[in-house]
């Protein structure tokens, strides 16, 4: 019997563990997809674009997993094998499609339709897996020691509390270690979708405060003080909501950027600019709703061929430039800049205020993805 109930709790802690690093690749994608919006340009260090071609016979990888799904298995003297594609690589799209919220079968599904060419979106997961820093990335928010009931792990609480360091970090992960001095976590927690909320008990912990989301184990937490409760709690939401705002954006961002012109709900401005870059101009509908950019080739166009998400951005008329020019430029200059030109000079006040009054309202959604 305490065998069975061992193999029992050890398969538990197996399934937590492996639904835990499901969800911090699904978050971590995600922010990676806003750094792309946001900056205009591809993260060099994990994103990829694979090619793969075949004339007859399998491709040659095998996927696994659902939201998000990896490449397990790559064949030898296949397509996949020379094509660049690595297992653990995790899968954004195929063929223009976007799969990391979809399920195993739709993929395959997807990925079937699509005939004997496949050109895959993914990023490699390999900076993350096997980082070159045992430190744990990002900044500290909050830190302390807090209480935390023991049985999180295997999802049965105990009556036994465990006095560990915490820390919330800037990547929206709430890590805990043994002691302050420790450099590796025993415990991580991703904050998406959680929600944080304080207990009151007719016990002596007074100052204990919950982390719940569905079909997860609650962590129980409890802080020294009252101070120490609302100062954990307060830091705790903003991060929470943060992870909400980022996911939200993203997402809606990405629907917005599939619809025609006049499927976009109350825009903050439209109408054609003339984009200018590397010596050559190009004449594009454009659409500004929520400090996002959508271009077309024009305005009966079917989808939006791209975007430039302002956030973080300030509008400037230059001076040495011909009439109805204003540029956008970034607050961080790695960051790509927009130059554009209008077809008059009442054009130009129009979209030079509709800039400036999008990216003030949207300011709640700025998030620090650096």
């Amino acid at each position: 019997m305490f065998v069975l109930e061992s193999i029992g709790e050890q398969s538990s802690l197996r399934r937590n563990l492996e639904e835990l690093l499901k969800l911090m690749l699904l978050i971590w994608c995600k922010e990676n997809e806003a750094i792309k919006l946001i900056s205009g340009k591809p993260n060099a260090d994990t994103d990829k674009t694979i090619a793969i071609q075949r004339r007859s016979g399998p491709f040659g990888f095998r996927l696994h997993g659902s939201r998000p799904i990896l490449v397990s298995a790559i064949e030898p003297d296949t397509p996949a094998e020379s094509s660049g594609l690595e297992v653990g690589d995790v899968l954004l799209t195929i063929n223009g499609i976007n799969v990391l919220d979809k399920n195993h079968s739709e993929v395959i599904e997807i990925a079937k339709s699509c005939g004997d060419s496949l050109v895959f979106e993914v990023v490699k997961t390999c900076t993350i897996l096997n980082p070159v820093s045992k430190e744990v990335p990002g900044e500290a928010i909050c830190c302390g020691y807090l209480w935390k009931l023991s049985g999180y792990a295997s999802g049965v609480p105990s009556n036994k509390w465990l006095r560990r360091w915490f820390t919330l970090k800037t990547d929206n992960c709430l890590y805990f270690y043994k002691t302050d001095s420790d450099t590796q976590p025993v415990g991580a927690i991703m904050l998406l979708n959680y929600e944080a909320a304080r207990v009151y008990t007719d016990t002596t912990e007074t100052f204990r405060f919950d982390l719940r989301k569905n079909d997860l184990p609650t962590l129980h937490l409890a802080a020294d003080t009252e101070e120490g409760a609302i100062r954990w709690l307060s830091a705790l939401q903003k991060v929470i909501d943060k992870c909400q705002m980022v996911d939200t954006w993203v997402e809606k961002t990405k629907r917005n950027q599939m619809l025609a012109p006049d499927a976009i709900t109350n825009p903050d401005c439209f109408g054609y600019l003339i984009k200018s870059s590397q010596n050559c101009c190009n004449r594009r509908y454009c659409i500004l709703k929520e400090a996002c950019l959508y271009f077309y080739h024009d305005i009966n166009s079917k989808n939006a061929f791209g975007v430039a998400c302002l956030y973080g951005y300030k509008v400037e008329r230059p001076r040495d430039e011909a009439q109805h020019a204003f540029d956008i430029i970034p607050e961080d200059l790695n960051r790509k800049r927009f130059h554009f030109f209008t077809d008059s000079d009442q054009d130009q006040k129009r979209w030079i205020a509709a800039l400036e009054y999008s990216i003030k309202q949207s300011q709640w959604c700025e998030v620090d993805l650096k």
